[in-house]
């Protein structure tokens, strides 16, 4: 299972999230310094990605049954769960993209399933998107939280490196310094009970009023 691990979670498989700053740069754009960008990406962690962990957990669970309306009654929980219409947009987007790049790199049994969902979703939430991917590559529950998790935290290291100045190895230790986080909130997604009414809701609302303006906003350098 190491190798597929290790494509979901290299920063060079093309499911776009390049493009995005998991909300640093509009923190940036508030003053957000480079000492303050490791609480930020500690605090997306417990509050935002912890809870998407979740739903790509049970994604994965309703990929390996090949229950289709529980993937897409997923969806419905994700939309929910994201009040921002610009971070909605931002999910469905990088749902999309993964999904077309995981049905090419993970070509076999699990592709079915992945083509599937989508071509019955309309909405395509990423943390929903890449549990499916996850189950076709054949993740166990704690890898794929932990994967999930580990690439919020990078997405908002690699930010960093473009908008601030501080050079790719001190970001990457900021990452490695939120390893225990990483660990311990991926355990707790991968023993959720089945039952999505049980899962916490992310609560991040700073994030969600900043990602208001910066979809105004020109010149920004990243989508989200």
């Amino acid at each position: 299972m190491a190798v597929p691990l290790l494509l979901l979670t290299d920063g060079r498989f093309p499911a776009g999230g390049y493009a995005h700053s998991a909300g640093l740069e509009e923190a940036v754009a508030d003053g957000l310094d480079v000492d303050a960008v490791p609480a930020f990406l500690a605090g997306r962690l417990r509050h935002v990605a912890a809870a998407e962990s979740r739903l790509a957990v049970g994604a994965a669970r309703a990929a390996r049954a090949r229950q289709l309306d529980a993937l897409l009654a997923l969806d419905a929980e994700a939309d929910a769960r994201c009040p921002s219409p610009p971070l909605r947009t931002a999910s469905r987007r990088l749902g999309a993209q993964l999904l077309r790049t995981a049905a090419v790199a993970f070509a076999g049994a699990g592709a079915g399933e992945i083509g599937r969902y989508a071509a019955a979703s309309p909405a395509t939430p990423r943390p929903v998107a890449f549990g499916v991917v996850a189950a076709a590559a054949g993740l166990a529950d704690a890898e794929l939280a932990e994967a999930y998790l580990y690439e919020d935290a990078m997405t908002v290291a690699t930010a960093a490196v473009r908008l601030l100045p501080v050079d790719s190895a001190e970001a990457a230790g900021w990452a490695l310094a939120a390893a225990p986080l990483v660990h311990r909130l991926a355990g707790e997604a991968a023993a959720a009970p089945h039952d999505p009414r049980a899962w916490p809701g992310g609560f991040a609302p700073l994030l969600e009023l900043r990602s208001l303006r910066h979809a105004r906003r020109e010149g920004r350098l990243f989508a989200s």
